[in-house]
Parts: C-alpha cells; structure tokens; sequence
C-alpha cells in the first residue's frame, strides 16, 4: 500500500477539496482499493465525503457505531504507549466518494502536547516515546494488505500531530495557492522537515544504543527514513484568469509568482525528491477557481466529477466539471509515476 499525505504550511489553497477529488476519481475511475484518513482536526474532509445523517451518526452526543481516527489513540490517551488499530472505517458503499473513509475528530488537536512530550522521549532514545510517535504507521501497517492506495489529509500547522502523519507516510504532495505565502509556506515546510527528520534519525541511534535489539524490534517502528514522506509534486490553485486572444492567462498579479513557483519549490524540497521522478512530471496541475461547483460538492457530498442536474448543476458548469474530470485524470497518472505504482 502507498501512502500519500496533502500538506501545505498555507491554509485556503484547495487541499481538502483537491485529496478528496484525487482519492475518489483513483478509486472510481481506476479501481483502486482507497482508505481516505482525516487527521485533519478541522474534519474538513470527513464533513465533505460523509452526507449530513451519516455525519450525525459519527459525531452525535451518545453515538457508538462509528469508529472514528481518534479511537484508534485511545491508549495513549490512557498512558499506553500503543493504540488500538482494529477499527472499522465506513465503507466506500455509504458515501459518493466511493473511499473506505477513517473519519477524523476534533478532539485530534488535544494530543499535541501528548505528542510532543512523546517526540522529546523519542529522541532521548526512550522506546516508548518512539512508539508513540510512530503511532499512524502502526496504524496504516494494520490496513496496508486491504488497501492500494491510503490518502491522508491534515491540517496547515507545523506541530507534533503533522510531524508524526508525515513520518508515517511514503509520500506529500503540496497543493498551493498563487500567492506569496504559498512560496513563504514552502519554505517553512522544508527547514521544519529538514530539522525534525535529524532529531528523529538521532532519537534512533540513541534508542539503538539503550535498549536491546530484541526488545525494539517487537514494535512498527521507522528506522531508516531515506524512503519516507517523499515529495511527490504540487498543484496551483485558485487562480483567477482573464481572455486573451491566445486563450486563458493568470491575470497579471498572479503572473510574476507564478514563475516563481517551479524553481522555487523543486530548489527547496529537491532534498525529499527521489532520484528518479521525473522533475518535469512534479507539476501535476493548474487547477482554476471552480466558483460554485465547491460549494455544490459540498452541498451534495459528492465529487465535482459526479454532480448531475439534480445536484444543481447547470450551463456551463457541465463543462466546468468535465474539464475538472480531465484534470483530474492527468494528475492521477502523473502520480501514479511519481508513486511508482503500476496499473
């Protein structure tokens, strides 16, 4: 199973939308086995998949059928340093999307500080802070025979909780915005992976020296992280577009940041990119403003792709949405090569 996680250290630039889309047209038009995980304690994605009564079933005061990503630290919130990986997500069968989907919690944003004070174990070479943080990759080892593919969504911040998703994951990819602080949010994302992938590499050695091989190895621990959280591309968002004669253009505002943007990106995560991707092939897609498809989606829980008249759709929005479809097909195959996963 790959593992891909959407990060960028600037809100508003479509990542929700963008994941979601990416984890349902690979299993919907490609038949891909997808586990959608929201981390993300803002449950953005969760609130988008799942319709309003499903939802409800979820999160309602007293409701106990549904499992979501925060029962699965139900241990650690009890000072264990294990969690509980036998939980059921909701099947692709209950939501449009058509993805296996572990709901994400608002009570996520809690274990931060239980994370961090795991983070300071781990690179102390305490084995039981390792543990904890490596808690999602116990987690995702649990599903990787059910699944080809696990997509996982997370907030903007740069704090314990990504830091510990991103380690699990085998690849990120950026979605950005056309601005400036995308490019400021880029190279935040780098110096911050750059500094904690050294502490975690260093809370190795020291782990290995204090505690014996036999006692490490009972445990899903990452040990060597020269093939982990790869960088996988970018996509720029939300741009807006004037005629010319030649056809669509970012209006000028945009223009000068958006050539900014290849070097920029590819020169500050060039040291997360594996030799064999095909830097021309890390551009995945300009996806333009989409207007009320968004809202339309959300409204009707389902993927712009899949909107029909009923869902309110309408005009030229019929070919706003048949255009999103061909984006969306050219960046799964881009990622599918930068994943190196055969069809």
């Amino acid at each position: 199973m790959k593992t891909i996680v959407f990060f960028n250290n600037k809100g508003g630039v479509g990542k929700t939308t963008l994941s979601c889309h990416i984890a349902s047209f690979m299993s919907i038009n490609y038949g891909q086995k997808v586990l959608f995980i929201d981390a993300d304690p803002q449950c953005n994605a969760t609130q988008l998949i799942c319709s309003d009564d499903l939802c409800e079933s979820i999160y309602s005061l007293g409701a106990t059928t549904r499992t979501t990503l925060l029962d699965s630290l139900r241990l650690i919130e009890a000072g264990d340093s294990g969690i509980y990986a036998d939980i059921d997500p909701i099947p692709k069968d209950e939501n449009s999307f058509e993805v296996d989907l572990i709901a994400g919690h608002p009570r996520l944003s809690v274990f931060e500080d239980r994370l961090s004070m795991a983070w300071n174990s781990h690179t102390n070479g305490e084995l039981g802070g390792t543990r904890i943080t490596n808690w999602l990759g116990t987690l995702i080892g649990h599903f990787k025979d059910n699944y080809s593919i696990a997509v996982v969504d997370i907030g903007p911040s740069l704090g314990a909780l990504n830091r510990s998703v991103i380690l699990a994951c085998d690849y990120f990819i950026t979605p950005l915005g056309c601005d400036i602080f995308s490019l400021i949010g880029i190279k935040n994302i780098a110096e911050w992976i750059a500094s904690w992938t050294d502490d975690y590499e260093n809370g190795i050695v020291r782990l290995k020296k204090k505690t014996d091989w036999e006692m490490i190895s009972k445990y899903p621990v990452i040990y060597d992280t020269a093939h982990k959280y790869n960088w996988a591309g970018y996509s720029i968002q939300q741009y807006v577009t004037k005629v010319f004669k030649e056809g669509r253009r970012p209006v000028k505002a945009y223009d000068t940041i958006m050539k900014e943007i290849p070097e920029t990106i590819t020169e500050a995560l060039k040291f997360l990119t594996a030799d064999e991707i095909n830097r021309n092939n890390l551009e995945l897609a300009h996806v333009p403003y989409l207007y009320s498809l968004v809202p339309l989606s959300q409204s009707a829980h389902k993927p712009i792709f899949a909107l029909k008249k009923a869902d309110g759709i309408g005009g030229s929005q019929f070919n706003q949405a048949s255009e999103y479809s061909k984006i969306m097909e050219n960046v799964c195959n881009k990622i599918f090569i930068n994943i190196g996963l055969r069809l």
